[in-house]
């Protein structure tokens, strides 16, 4: 009796064990999860964002394509708030998103930060790169696992100064760059070269600031007085001042740059809005989503080791045909902008470019281009 009571035990055990197994078992009508879901991750790392300027655009083209249903994830990393650009800070932030090969792209740039990626390009050789704004490449070119893009710059300021040319009455226009550089130049080369050519007088002022905006509405106001009825502002946050003064003048028409800042203020500041007559573009957010997709559809890798410029021809730059624009620039200036847009993305004329020459032949040839018809 004894042996049967433990076998019957004996099999009850065996019984018990086997349903426990059971148990941990993955049920068949749940999904079992894989490391790669095909997603595509993209990191963004910008020094902050609030610049109402092109960081804003890139960041807001990364939301964009987040609610997009294509597969592609966007997260936007804000580094160095407070601008230190600060090695050790910025190498931890590559650090963090590089490590564990979780991105399939990494994106950062601006000449400010540009070193610190290329430094994480040499570090890891197998994370891939996007250099949204190049200023310049190392010496041994552009490492093999990024692409970097700039903008030009020079036929976008030949196309801004060609519709200043077509909607000033008095004859004289100016422009307030926040720093004199020659990078910084190459915005205002072509703006300065149409002008000469068209006999229309201009005022330039370096404020020596990107933030000041009481700065920028004085040095504004001057120009004003000089007679200046298009003023456009290339200067970051200090051109909320620039926007400011023209908003107090009937007669005075603003150009915005990097974004359409008539859109920004259309809702929030009236009055700033309608002082804008267009804005000059510089598209990163065209750009930003066209590599997006390339990483997604595995082109991007024929961009890996090269330098390009993103110019009219590929939407890289160009004007603000906004509702106001159309409504407030008549059909003839309209023209004579598509024209000199047709005319700069074909080759036809040949722009003044200060980032393509040497430093040598920039100090000699540069005052002639800025000095040609510029007023004090």
């Amino acid at each position: 009796m004894k042996k049967l009571l433990t076998i019957l035990l004996a099999v009850l055990m065996l019984v018990a064990l086997a349903g426990c197994g059971k148990k941990e078992e993955t049920p068949t009508d749940q999904p079992t999860p894989t490391e790669d879901d095909g997603t595509v991750k993209i990191a963004v790392l910008l020094p902050f964002t609030g610049d109402q300027s092109y960081f804003d655009t890139l960041a807001n083209a990364a939301k964009e394509v987040n609610d997009a249903d294509n597969n592609i994830t966007v997260d936007v990393y804000e580094c160095d708030p407070n601008g230190a650009a600060e090695e050790s800070n910025w190498m931890n932030w590559y650090d963090n998103v590089c490590e564990d090969g979780q991105y399939d792209l990494v994106v950062s740039g601006n000449g400010t930060y540009e070193g610190f990626l290329y430094n994480a390009c040499e570090k890891y050789p197998d994370q891939l790169f996007y250099n949204f704004d190049r200023s310049w490449i190392p010496e041994t070119g552009v490492p093999a696992n990024c692409y970097a893009v700039d903008w030009a710059l020079d036929d976008l300021g030949y196309v801004v100064g060609a519709l200043s040319a077509a909607v000033t009455k008095t004859g004289t226009v100016g422009v307030v760059v926040g720093m004199e550089s020659q990078d910084m130049n190459q915005f205002i080369g072509g703006y300065c070269q149409v002008l000469a050519d068209k006999g229309i007088k201009y005022v330039i002022s370096y404020p020596g600031s990107f933030s000041d905006t009481a700065l920028g509405k004085e040095v504004t106001e001057d120009m004003i007085s000089k007679g200046a009825d298009v003023v456009w502002q290339v200067a970051g946050g200090l051109g909320n001042g620039v926007i400011d003064a023209c908003s107090g003048h009937d007669d005075v028409w603003c150009i915005g740059v990097d974004q359409d800042q008539y859109l920004q203020f259309k809702d929030t500041n009236a009055a700033w809005a309608n002082t804008i007559l267009t804005s000059a573009l510089k598209n990163t957010n065209v750009a930003f989503k066209a590599v997006c997709e390339m990483v997604a559809d595995g082109s991007f890798k024929n961009k890996l080791g090269k330098a390009e410029t993103w110019g009219i021809a590929l939407n890289g730059v160009g004007l603000a045909e906004n509702d106001f624009y159309l409504a407030n620039a008549s059909e003839e200036v309209r023209n004579q902008v598509a024209e000199t847009l047709a005319q700069v993305a074909s080759g036809a004329v040949e722009v003044v470019d200060t980032k393509a020459w040497d430093e040598a032949t920039y100090e000699v040839e540069w005052p002639k281009v800025r000095d040609a018809n510029r007023v004090d």
